[in-house]
This record gives C-alpha cells, sequence and structure tokens, in this order.
C-alpha cells in the first residue's frame, strides 16, 4: 500500500466528510488516507482534534435534526399490501405519514430528562449514579405495601356512629292487601 501524506486538503476534505456522514472509517477514505494516520494527526496536532470534535458536533446536530423532523413532521411511507406497493389508480404508490414517537421521546428525554427520563436519582444532586431507581419499580413497591398494609388492618367504626342494622321487616296484615 502507498503511504499518501495527510495534506492540509486532505486534512480539510476528511472533516468534511466526517462532519456529513460522521462516519470516521468512510471520511478516511474518502479523503484518500487512512484511520490510522487521522487518528494519529489527532493524536499530535490540537488544532485538528478541535476540527474533529467540531465536525463530530455539526455530524450530531444533523442527525438531531433528522430524528425531530422524523419524530415531529412525519415522513411517508409506501404502503404494501400482500408484499406488494398499493397504488392507486393512476398507478402512483400510495404512501402512509409515519411518525416516530420512540425519536420523539428519545428527544424528550435528551432535552428534559428531568421530566422524560427513564430512570430519576434516589437522592437530590445525583444523577447518572449507582443509586438510580426505576420509578416504575418504585410506585409499584410502593403501591404493594400500601395494599398489604390496608389489608392487615381491620379499620375501626367511629364511636359515635353505631353500626346501621337493616330495618325489620314490616309485618305485613291483611289490610295491607
Amino acid at each position: 500500500m502507498r503511504k499518501t501524506k495527510l495534506t492540509p486538503e486532505r486534512q480539510q476534505k476528511f472533516l468534511n466528510c466526517l462532519a456529513e456522514s460522521g462516519n470516521v472509517s468512510l471520511s478516511a477514505k474518502l479523503a484518500g488516507t487512512s484511520r490510522v494516520r487521522v487518528y494519529a494527526l489527532r493524536r499530535s496536532d490540537p488544532a485538528f482534534k478541535q476540527a474533529w470534535d467540531e465536525a463530530e458536533e455539526i455530524a450530531a446536530d444533523r442527525l438531531e435534526e433528522e430524528a425531530r423532523r422524523r419524530a415531529v413532521e412525519g415522513f411517508d411511507e409506501p404502503l404494501v399490501s400482500g408484499g406488494k406497493l398499493v397504488q392507486d389508480a393512476a398507478g402512483h404508490v400510495v404512501t402512509v405519514r409515519r411518525y416516530s414517537d420512540a425519536l420523539l421521546l428519545a428527544l424528550l428525554r435528551a432535552h428534559r430528562p428531568e421530566r422524560f427520563g427513564k430512570r430519576l436519582s434516589a437522592e437530590p444532586g445525583i444523577s447518572g449514579s449507582a443509586v438510580s431507581v426505576d420509578v416504575r419499580t418504585m410506585l409499584l413497591a410502593k403501591l404493594a405495601q400500601l395494599a398489604g398494609d390496608a389489608e392487615a388492618q381491620p379499620r375501626p367504626l367511629p364511636e359515635d356512629h353505631a353500626e346501621p342494622h337493616a330495618p325489620a321487616p314490616a309485618a305485613s296484615s291483611a289490610e295491607d292487601a
């Protein structure tokens, strides 16, 4: 394999491709270099490392934009029935507008973890630690505990209220008939 110098032009091409794709291997290939060479330059050149980090941020922003578009605006998906594309009378493929609830929830968790995160901290001020508790499990355990407590303790009647008695059946007489 012929060694190709990682010229400033190739560095820029790598960074542009990385910002577009977010893929180091593909970007190195398109820039005419190798992963080994770009990683070596990243370790030795702080300016290149900073440019690389910025390119990855751009790629991540592009992914987030696409996730938001699919979650909020939706996307057209071809309608398939019996393994075949459904077509209208004019022969055009029929599409259905789909939205991604999974992407919407992922975005909400990323931007509002305190409200939409799956895990909450057991102690204020501690996040992402081993002390995390699954809220659903915690609530189910508390409900089970409350149900057990309710069954174990009989409910006393208030002392000032006597237990209601059923009214005595009325005596029937010949006059009532």
